[in-house]
């Protein structure tokens, strides 16, 4: 038997040899060519990511040392790639996240200066430095080869590539007539591809500056790095640094020496030290008086406890001549002399440094009142605002067992740096006694202090203080747009209309007072009086409520608001029941003053009777 010659399925084979080949190779360049290329994408992304990561943990550690404030802040370590059905990728990419001791800051060719207890300057003396470290990030990718290394230090973020260095964010350590200097302490070590979170602390925020004076040469501060080319990185911090400011590296390459001009006003040095690993803990350096260091037996003196940083230490313990009492949140503490004569407070013993106790000069008598009975408290926001030409502050002191006022009280007002770019003010109006009302006046005036700059005022009388926020605002506080009274109609009894606009929103539990003690008067018999608004009652457009209080010769309406009232909403308060005089009592027109409990803004108007 014979079998055919068939030769038909030859082209189909040979075909499909040939594009199986096809596809093996076109598989090939895709992993060899496109898969790296898509890999490195990947990688590009995160690098792009992690120093979006860096800049916001260097945001919170600038925070944590400006105000105390705790947060936490992820950074990505590593990436993964696309899953892949037919093609492989290589292992995830990891990054690094690390700690490195770098040396100490240190600040040459400068004293504290006047405005300061002498305690400041004579700790400054002893030649203080600070260790720091900075943090680095390194990824280790497969494809991207030009990645930086990110390493934080000194309040920037500094990318490192080979041969240059780019600073990713701006500095704050000098800032017009400011110094801020952060310490970097504690450790970080991870490695891997799982984002890891961070949580910068204060262990020293910034709440007081001291003034830097000059002495001996420019000011200059060294600041210790761990960027290998510091070259090229004080060329980058020189396009950073305002012009007062040059930096240059030191002889060796581990620092940069910030050199600044010696201008007529001091600097306002401000330290901090945060940590990353919730170690480290602040100690009690020095000691200065809050206030006057003259009292008399019954009044209250005070103390502040400072770390090396010069920032409040609380739960230190303070010893008036062998009585101890422990400092609050603020650093502070308070005494009552019982007897004339001198008062030491000591800190760490009594065998220290000279800057390690306050003397106190203490004098017979004393208030009007015993210091453990009295109750002294600020009639004001816990945050109150405070525009450029200053403000009244008003003080109650009252009986803590019996509530009465206490007349005759002496009150003392003093002020600390809470967080302030300024100089502060030059005064604070502090000797002053209580009226028979238990009220006394402290002014507060800003002088060289910026908008935005925050100070805790105190207020002291006997062994007891108070304390608020007073922060610096500019001439756009929260105040008034118009305000306007509506007139009224001689003997007659009728509504009055008075509308007021709000720059800057009434918070819930805020309230407008309006003043009409001027058109107030029924003393006079029968028909001849002016206004009287003692039987009146009033609502409002606005989400609160309106009280009115009135006597023969002074009357006031309040509008208190039961939420929030926005910016820019005008309010229109209705008196029902207002009775007027005839011709012959009036003497208009009449002036109504509307006050913000918030801000103390006032406006006035004026209104006739026809």
């Amino acid at each position: 038997m014979r079998f055919s010659r068939d030769r038909r399925g030859q082209s189909v084979v040979v075909g499909t040899v040939i594009l199986f080949g096809f596809l093996i190779l076109a598989l090939g360049i895709y992993q060899v060519q496109v898969v790296p290329t898509e890999n490195a994408n990947v990688e590009f992304e995160h690098s792009q990511a992690v120093e979006d990561d860096f800049s916001d943990l260097r945001n919170g550690i600038l925070r944590a040392g400006a105000t105390g404030s705790t947060g936490s802040t992820q950074v990505r370590l590593g990436t993964r790639y696309p899953a892949r059905t037919f093609f492989v990728n290589p292992p995830p990419a990891s990054g690094s996240l690390s700690t490195e001791p770098t040396g100490a800051i240190r600040i040459r060719n400068a004293t504290v200066g006047d405005g300061a207890h002498p305690n400041a300057a004579a700790f400054w003396d002893t030649n203080q430095t600070f260790e720091t470290r900075s943090l680095r990030y390194d990824a280790r990718y497969n494809e991207f080869r030009d990645a930086p290394e990110l390493v934080y230090e000194h309040s920037v973020v500094a990318a490192e590539f080979d041969g240059a260095v780019l600073l990713r964010t701006g500095q704050t350590v000098v800032a017009d007539d400011r110094i801020s200097l952060t310490a970097l302490t504690g450790s970080a070590s991870e490695t891997g591809i799982a984002p890891q979170s961070v949580d910068p602390r204060a262990v020293s925020a910034s709440g007081t500056t001291v003034p830097l004076e000059p002495t001996g040469g420019n000011v200059t501060l060294k600041l210790p790095t761990a960027v290998e080319n510091a070259s090229a990185l004080a060329a980058r911090w020189n396009r950073a640094l305002p012009a007062t400011a040059t930096a240059t590296p030191n002889a060796t390459g581990d620092a940069l020496e910030i050199t600044l001009d010696n201008g007529s006003d001091p600097y306002r040095l401000a330290l901090s030290e945060v940590s990353l690993d919730a170690t480290g803990t602040t100690e009690p350096a020095y000691i200065v008086s809050v206030g006057s260091e003259t009292a008399a037996v019954g009044e209250s003196v005070g103390v502040e406890v400072r770390d090396r940083y010069n920032n409040p230490v609380p739960d230190a313990v303070v010893s008036f001549d062998g009585e101890n009492r422990t400092t609050g949140d603020d650093g502070r503490a308070f005494f009552e002399p019982t007897a004339s004569g001198p008062l030491t407070a000591t800190i760490n013993g009594t065998a220290g440094p000279t800057y390690e106790s306050v003397s106190f000069d203490v004098s017979a008598g004393g208030g009007g009142a015993a210091g453990n009975r009295i109750n002294v408290e600020w009639l004001e926001n816990e945050t109150v605002q405070i525009p450029p030409s200053g403000r009244d502050l008003r003080i109650l002191v009252t009986d803590s067992e019996t509530g009465d006022p206490i007349e005759d009280a002496v009150v003392d007002a003093s002020y600390a740096e809470r967080s302030a770019t300024g100089a502060g003010p030059d005064d604070f109006v502090t000797a002053s006694k209580t009226g028979d009302d238990g009220r006394t006046i402290a002014n507060f005036d800003p002088s060289a202090a910026d908008t935005g700059d925050e100070f805790y005022l105190y207020a002291t009388a006997g062994d007891d203080v108070d304390r608020i926020v007073g922060q610096i605002v500019d001439s756009g506080f929260n105040g008034f747009g118009p305000v306007s009274a509506a007139d009224l109609n001689l003997k007659d009894t009728q509504n009055q209309e008075f509308q007021f606009e709000l720059t800057g929103s009434l918070a819930a539990g805020e309230s407008v007072s309006i003043d009409l003690d001027d058109p107030q008067d029924s003393t006079n018999t029968g028909n001849n009086f002016q206004v009287d608004y003692q039987g009146a009652t009033g609502s409002a457009t606005a989400d609160g409520t309106v009280s009115v209080t009135a006597s023969t010769d002074s009357a006031t309406a309040e509008f208190t608001a039961s939420s929030e009232i926005p910016d820019g909403t005008t309010v229109t308060v209705t008196l029902s029941g207002v009775e007027t005089g005839n011709n012959g009592g009036q003497n208009d027109p009449y002036t109504v003053t509307f006050t913000r409990s918030d801000s103390g803004a006032a406006a006035e108007t004026t209104f006739g009777v026809n």
